[in-house]
């Protein structure tokens, strides 16, 4: 393979990790996980794992169609199975995501402050340590950001590869027979770091939105999260209904 040859296939690992990436279901997913968050770091880190859970089982879908060249075919109706998957996951995290809003809009708390009982708005996310009173309603202390919950952040973007990454395969299945394991190698490393950094950039983007919108007005924070959510369901919804056949 010439230099000019391995840059073109690279670029078009690249290309195809970007495409990917930025499937309406991944956007989707990412949005509905980092706007918990709030914060542009974070968020990012939250887009990164997702997109290693997500390339892991691209992987594991490229070594399956090696091992299976020449002996058949993936059954007809796996592509649509994953997409119902991605599509329930989506439902998940879009209702989760509009009832956290909405319990930031609408939920008051009763405090005492000596003999006076009162109750007002305050700032609840379904997140374990958040609220509160410290930092701007946000317990830094308490937040889950150890291994577990980047593991499990991960493994719902694996869930999201449910169906075959029909493109990386196809494109892979044109390098081997002509180039080798050590090009389709490399531009598989190619295609996951495109995938990585635009999943990154896309939680960094949302984190960004949503921390804009904490910082302008609790209530405001909550109504957007509430509206995000409930986009994130719509799509849902429309992912099944193309997908299901209809009774």
């Amino acid at each position: 393979m010439t230099s000019a040859t391995l840059l073109g296939a690279l670029a078009t690992a690249g290309v195809l990790g970007f495409t990917h990436a930025i499937e309406p279901d991944h956007v989707a997913g990412i949005s509905s996980l980092a706007g918990e968050a709030g914060d542009s770091r974070l968020s990012a880190v939250v887009g990164a794992c997702f997109s290693l859970g997500h390339v892991a089982l691209v992987v594991v879908w490229l070594g399956v169609m090696a091992v299976l060249s020449g002996q058949g075919a993936l059954p007809s109706g796996l592509d649509a199975v994953g997409t119902v998957g991605a599509a329930l996951l989506l439902g998940g995290l879009g209702t989760l995501m509009a009832v956290g809003g909405l319990r930031t809009v609408v939920r008051t708390d009763e405090h005492s402050h000596g003999d006076v009982t009162h109750e007002h708005p305050h700032l609840h996310l379904p997140l374990p340590g958040v609220g509160g009173h410290g930092d701007g309603g946000h317990d830094h202390g308490g937040h889950d950001h150890g291994i577990a919950a980047y593991l499990k952040t991960g493994l719902l973007g694996a869930l999201f590869t449910l169906s075959p990454p029909l493109s990386m395969i196809a494109f892979a299945g044109t390098l081997f027979p002509q180039y080798g394991l050590s090009a389709v190698s490399l531009a598989v490393v190619v295609y996951a770091v495109a995938i990585t950094a635009t999943m990154s950039a896309i939680g960094a983007g949302v984190g960004t939105a949503f921390g804009t919108a904490r910082t302008l007005d609790a209530r405001a924070y909550g109504a957007v999260r509430t509206v995000a959510g409930a986009a994130v369901v719509a799509l849902a919804g429309g992912m099944l209904a193309s997908t299901l056949p209809l009774a």
